[in-house]
């Protein structure tokens, strides 16, 4: 009888049994907690040592785990979930002017002089984050660049960065003319007798972009620090870096030498250049690094490619034209050149991350990696297709028969002046009804990762999860909605975020969910995002970041 009377509390204390005679670090208790974990998907506390979590469940069981040293944290019932994983995210190295919501020229013209006087006479004037509708008739032009800096060169890039307007003085450095041919995958924007409009357009920006001074070591260092204290700040306990860099220079050194002090702030998932035409000693490098660096917090082994543009550059790869155009975007490579690539890197064990937005080029990123799978067999690659913003309902189906990941950004639904005015008329309304619909990826089956494409738009999972949501501003219009039969569940916007993003970079053992024997990262939140009406989740704020144990971000000293 008295073994039958304790049994209840022994299943209690199972996940302490791996270690029971060390005491927890630390105990966060009174908490609601959405663990992630299908098994047992809530729980009361959580505890914490060495990095891992060694308990999960009723705030008394957790108790046990507890010793004269251990720290206790009551969190007062706040919901905590499991850290935020952002799957598609850059580091921005160079420091420019923010012209992200400027709305008009004027005001662009006045955050770069703003900006210029904190540097040298003559030094480039730099900034990101433009659209086409802050320009009259939705045209970037160097006129409206020249008035303000006739002598100085300034490049801007839009705010997808696949276009910049450079002004007349940045072209004459260039030597950028009306008898400069575009190049390979980009393409000159041009006037009256060939005249350049200053608009380059993806590869075509690299023509005046490669003359603009690389930031410093010193430069790098700060961006790192100012970054990964920001995502903190928003809960990310890890990105996926698809900036596709070589492995070399400022920023690989100071990844690398951050994992080998253990002093980074949230864990990366970082790419390497996918190009069908990689060296085989490339190649080779790839694979070394995949093998050197699979430690929690720095790992390799995802190469990154472009495919296509962007819808607002006209530049997305699509199937039939463009509204009232003839245009069908700019593929940047033929099949056959993909489909070699792709095989060539899936034979060496690479995952692969495809840009695809227009539905031409996500039709032909799925072929790719169904021939790879014909060629190598069926083995689990989880090769991604990235932003997908536009794709075919006949490819929906093939994301979960090829393993396929969706790798979608939430806050790209958002119904903001470039969305409605130049994004959306450019597809026309068939199109544009299912344009970053995230629940027709989830009706499929496909595993769906979100992610920010910072600095593209913010890197604040909150946003990324009201907008999924709600599809709306964060002003709150459209009233219900900008085609809101595409909108998903707080539940399902969080798995996305997390398990799904985990998952997305075979890390779904170890983050992602909230269960005994993985890594302690997790959030502590202001509101319980799970209980409240959606138009209310951005007042949700983040309490409190802990990643591998240690707590990154807390709201009080």
């Amino acid at each position: 009888m008295r073994h039958f009377a304790l049994l209840p509390a022994i299943c209690l204390l199972l996940p302490l049994s791996r270690g029971a005679a060390q005491p927890a670090d630390a105990i966060y208790v009174n908490a609601r907690v959405w663990t992630g974990d299908s098994l047992q998907p809530t729980a009361e506390a959580l505890a914490v040592r060495g990095g891992r979590l060694v308990a999960v469940g009723r705030n008394d069981a957790v108790r046990a785990a507890a010793g004269p040293s251990t720290r206790v944290v009551d969190l007062g019932g706040k919901r905590v979930v499991p850290g935020f994983i952002d799957a598609h995210w850059h580091l921005p190295t160079q420091s420019r002017a923010d012209l992200v919501g400027a709305g008009s020229v004027r005001e662009i013209v006045r955050r770069l002089q703003a900006w210029a006087t904190s540097l040298p006479a003559g030094a480039w004037v730099v900034g990101r984050g433009w659209t086409p509708t802050d320009f009259p008739q939705n045209a970037a032009h160097k006129q409206y660049l020249d008035a303000a800096f006739p002598n100085r060169p300034v490049l801007i890039t839009d705010r997808d960065g696949h276009q910049a307007l450079a002004n007349s003085a940045a072209l004459r450095l260039a030597k950028v003319t009306a008898a400069t041919t575009d190049p390979a995958q980009g393409v000159i924007e041009r006037g009256a007798g060939g005249e350049p409009t200053g608009l380059l357009k993806e590869s075509a920006t690299g023509l005046v972009s490669k003359l603009v001074p690389p930031p410093t070591r010193a430069d790098i260092a700060r961006r790192l620090h100012e970054e990964t204290q920001a995502a903190a700040r928003l809960g990310i306990t890890m990105v996926h870096e698809a900036s596709r860099r070589e492995p070399e220079g400022h920023v690989f050194d100071a990844l690398a030498a951050a994992a080998a002090a253990d002093t980074m702030r949230l864990r990366w998932y970082v790419s390497v250049p996918f190009n069908p035409n990689a060296t085989r000693a490339q190649l080779v490098r790839y694979v070394q690094l995949k093998r050197q660096y699979t430690g929690p917090w720095l790992r390799y082994g995802i190469a990154k490619g472009m495919l296509d543009g962007t819808v607002d550059a006209q530049t997305a790869a699509m199937l039939e034209p463009y509204a009232n155009t003839d245009a069908t975007g700019l593929p940047f490579w033929t099949a056959s050149v993909l489909d070699r690539g792709v095989a060539r890197y899936d034979s060496a064990g690479l995952q692969i991350e495809l840009h695809a937005i227009g539905d031409k080029a996500v039709r032909m990123a799925l072929d790719a990696y169904a021939g790879a799978r014909r060629r190598h067999g069926v083995r689990d690659s989880r090769h991604r297709v990235e932003h997908i913003e536009v794709p075919s309902v006949r490819d929906l189906p093939r994301f979960r028969q090829l393993g396929v990941i969706a790798s979608t950004q939430a806050i790209f639904a958002t119904p903001d002046v470039t969305t409605l005015t130049n994004y959306a008329p450019l597809l026309g309304p068939k199109r544009a009804a299912l344009s970053n619909n995230f629940r027709q990826f989830d009706d499929a089956g496909a595993v769906q990762a979100f992610g920010s494409d910072y600095p593209v738009f913010p890197m604040d999972v909150i946003r990324g999860i009201y907008t999924a949501v709600t599809r709306m501003t964060p002003e709150g219009t459209p009233a219900g909605g900008w085609y809101p039969a595409g909108r998903i569940g707080v539940e399902a916007a969080l798995r996305h975020y997390t398990r799904d993003a985990a998952y997305a970079a075979f890390m779904e053992n170890d983050v992602g969910a909230l269960r005994t024997g993985m890594l302690a990262d997790f959030v502590v939140l202001s509101d319980d995002l799970l209980a409240m009406p959606p138009e209310q989740l951005l007042r949700v704020k983040v309490l409190r970041t802990v990643v591998g144990g240690r707590e990154s971000f807390s709201a009080t000293p």
